[in-house]
């Protein structure tokens, strides 16, 4: 029978369509109270019902109770008392229940994000609200786009197991469940994935705030402000891999094929380099500060704006900020001071930024400073800001002298350390060598001692510059500058390393099968078409962060005081990273990087082919794309732990140990940390891929205890720059800290040197930096053990037959 009623209005007020079948379920309860089992009598009951309503509600729309008056009153004149008993408690229940029941409620509604972040929500502060089954079909109407009636049968679902479960409180997330599991027997899978809930299970937050998170061994402590970023980039991460970036991308991070780095940072590009010129130019304009500071009159007070600036761009960035041409810059802040004077200005400077210890969970500020034994020649001619942001008439070569002696003073501050000779982890020292350096007698009396203070602490980093201009930053980030306007206009003078996204390559080889190269060669591609799709999506979605002032990224995406965007998607570079190079050799031919000639090419093959479809993305896209030694702290463990799992060819070849959970992966093209070679063969053969490795590449010496002598050193830098390729070398010692008697141990030991107490941690480079051991994940312990293993030795002169074999072996490859 057509009823001649269309629709209902619900209690809610909201107008739903009339539905015979529902008054039938409904009586069919209420008979099964009683032990009737009649589902045809109920039909025909409410035929009736639809009957009785036509004739009284005729061109009129009743409402919910109007039809539960008629059920009533049409199974008592019918001769179904029992059941109109049942149907009357049944009803009179639902209504107590509906009263009584409270709800632990979270809004739904667009919440202001101030209020989200300080937490003022219903359910964290136990507030009530009575039940409403319709915010549960708005819900789904508005959040999962489903339709009216599908929302509203889902809805009335959940309210009936909620009524039937006796409860007199339900908290939001509870009823969120009940709806997702509606919607999993209901097959609306899709509709799911639109209703999940981003956030940890509480066991997880407890273990967090319990015990530190060691994937970052930059944070020290486990402070709350490393809490709180412990517990956002766990979210994050989530809300990355579901919002930001496809499926297919999300699977490929997720199933070890690449690894998406600082993926918890979804709302942050990846790191860069920062120009002094700029802050002397136009003084201290932030938008996160309220007031503004016109340019510095006073070398302290630039040191001031520096540490302020930086400390606020932190926000902005996943990784590490690099100050360019320090020395050079500060030169017209320091004329006529006594070299006394300069170093306490040198003091004051490092000493400052390395202590802005309040970023990113309370860690200390990832910074690099670039410095250069004199003014490079392309910087000679160019204009010289001084105090005030004045041009000072001079041009920086004129400069050279203070630049030089500065060099000096901030190499003093960085070979005593701290008050009690702490080796400073940052700022980095980024020391820049080129020809120069070499046939200027000034500027090799700085690279001379700048050895010395390798040889004591390794702290500086030699950066090789033949025949570029670079900036460095990270942990071997580095670009080239090949843009005119910045040279000669150092304010503009920056750059921005995207993103990194790393290759695994020990998985391509086994999802390839042993042997079988050209499978390989078509699984990286795979795998680099994805890096290369997560780079553009990522991309298009900063770049909506970029766009008004409300988004969070508008301060570096807005045009700078110099008439530019801060950072320019269009011109920042896009990294794809290495991982594995050694272990995928190790599989595909049965012998590892170091074990021969042809391994060499094949790895100088591998990485060619890399190189080619990079490039090749980054001309189909306009962008440039290029490949890093990735750092992977975290990823070589991450991604050997995936592939042990899921490929168990691979628990043969990860290095470290398996039962002590101490394993990896081989960081980029490095030979393998124990690898039974010498130092020098290690750089000669590593260099060989630097050409090809645009954003960064670095080569550790792992003295451990030994402390090479100065002109040891010296001899290894010369020969690494006039010989090879190598784009950076650094010395890499490790240290004990007393927590009693602050003194330092030049080795690694359980027991103070100076006062036997136990209460010690070591020191040394995870990666590009120095951090403490005690904070080092277990992969990298069980690579620090490795590196124990290896010849790491500096000699100070090589025998002349052994040179020649070395450089024989090279040249074959």
């Amino acid at each position: 029978m057509n009823a001649t009623i269309e629709n209902i209005v619900k209690r809610d007020g909201r107008l739903v369509s009339f539905n015979e079948k529902k008054i039938a379920d409904a009586i069919f309860r209420a008979a099964l109270a009683v032990g009737g089992e009649d589902r045809a009598l109920a039909d025909e009951l409410a035929v009736v019902v639809t009957m009785f309503l036509e004739k009284k509600y005729a061109g009129q729309t009743p409402g919910i109770e109007d039809i539960q008056d008629i059920v009533e009153k049409v199974l008592i004149e019918t001769g179904h008392a029992k059941t109109a008993k049942a149907y009357i408690l049944y009803r009179d229940k639902r209504a107590r229940v509906r009263e009584s029941l409270r709800v632990r409620k979270q809004s739904k509604k667009r919440a202001d994000t101030t209020d989200v972040s300080l937490m003022v929500n219903t359910e964290t502060k136990d507030e009530t609200f009575p039940w409403d089954k319709r915010k549960i079909a708005e819900a789904l109407f508005k959040e999962a786009d489903m339709s009216e009636e599908a929302s509203g049968e889902i809805a009335g679902a959940v309210e009936q197991r909620v009524f039937s479960s006796g409860l007199n409180r339900i908290s939001t997330s509870l009823i969120r469940e009940l709806v997702d599991n509606e919607l999993f027997e209901r097959g609306y899978n899709k509709k799911l994935e639109k209703q999940v809930v981003i956030g940890m299970p509480k066991y997880d937050l407890d273990e967090l705030i319990m015990s530190k998170n060691k994937e970052n061994s930059n944070i020290a402590t486990n402070n709350p402000e490393a809490i709180n970023l412990a517990i956002a980039e766990n979210t994050l991460k989530q809300f990355a891999l579901q919002e930001v970036f496809s499926k297919d991308v999300a699977d490929a991070h997720l199933n070890g094929m690449v690894h998406i780095h600082d993926l918890g940072y979804p709302t942050r590009v990846y790191c860069s380099s920062h120009s002094l010129e700029y802050l002397k130019k136009y003084g201290l304009t932030l938008q996160n500060l309220d007031t503004e500071s016109a340019p510095a009159k006073h070398a302290r007070t630039l040191t001031g704006h520096l540490n302020t600036f930086l400390a606020s761009m932190q926000a902005y960035y996943a990784g590490a900020l690099g100050v360019g041409y320090v020395n050079i810059m500060y030169a017209p802040y320091l004329e006529g001071m006594s070299y006394k004077e300069m170093k306490q200005e040198a003091q004051h400077l490092i000493f400052s930024c390395s202590q802005s210890a309040f970023s990113r969970g309370g860690q200390t500020l990832f910074l690099d400073f670039n410095i250069h034994t004199g003014v490079p020649r392309y910087l000679r001619n160019i204009p010289a800001i001084g105090p005030g942001g004045k041009p000072t008439g001079k041009t920086y070569g004129e400069y050279e002298e203070t630049a030089r002696q500065f060099t000096l003073a901030m190499l003093d501050v960085w070979r005593e350390g701290d008050c009690y000779g702490h080796v400073f982890a940052f700022p980095k020292c980024d020391f820049h060598i080129n020809e120069d350096t070499f046939n200027d007698p000034k500027q090799y009396e700085i690279l001379e001692y700048t050895c010395q203070i390798a040889s004591e602490n390794g702290v500086p980093y030699f950066i090789f510059d033949r025949d570029e201009i670079t900036l460095s930053a990270c942990c071997r980030l580095r670009t080239t500058i090949d843009d005119n306007y910045m040279i000669q206009h150092p304010e503009s003078m920056r750059f921005c390393g995207f993103q990194n996204i790393t290759i695994n390559l020990p998985q391509a080889s086994y999802r390839a099968g042993k042997g079988n190269w050209d499978a390989m060669y078509k699984e990286i591609d795979k795998a680099i078409e994805i890096a290369v799709k997560a780079h553009l999506q990522k991309k298009n979605f900063v770049k909506k962060l970029m766009q008004s002032q409300e988004m969070p990224l508008w301060e570096i995406g807005k045009k700078a005081k110099d008439g530019r965007p801060y950072v320019d998607l269009e011109a920042s570079t896009y990294i794809v990273g290495i991982l594995g190079l050694n272990e995928c050799l190790q599989f595909m031919t049965g012998r590892e990087l170091h074990e021969g000639d042809d391994m060499i090419r094949q790895g100088l093959r591998v990485v060619s082919h890399m190189y080619a479809r990079v490039k090749e993305a980054g001309k189909k896209h306009n962008l440039k794309f290029s490949l890093e030694e990735s750092p992977a702290e975290s990823a070589s463990r991450r991604l050997a732990k995936v592939d042990v799992r899921n490929y168990p060819e691979a628990a043969d070849m990860v290095k470290g140990s398996i039962e002590r959970d101490e394993f990896y992966y081989t960081n980029s093209v490095h030979l393998r940390p124990d690898a039974p070679v010498d130092m020098i063969t290690r750089i000669f053969l590593q260099s060989k891929f630097h050409t090809m490795i645009e954003s960064g590449a670095i080569i550790h010496a792992f003295v451990g205890e030994e402390r090479p002598p100065a002109s040891s050193i010296m001899n290894l830098v010369k020969k690494t720059f006039k010989n090879t390729q190598a784009a950076q070398v650094t010395i890499s010692p490790e240290f004990t800290i007393c927590n009693d008697c602050k003194k330092v141990t030049q080795k690694l030991t359980n027991i103070c040197g100076h006062c036997g107490s136990r209460n010690v941690y070591g020191i040394s480079r995870i990666v590009g930096y120095f951090s403490r051991i005690n904070n080092w994940n277990k992969s990298k312990i069980g690579e620090l053990a490795d590196r124990h293993k290896g010849n790491y030795q500096v000699d100070d002169l090589l025998p002349k037959e052994r040179e020649v074999l070395t450089e024989s072996c090279v040249t074959k490859c």
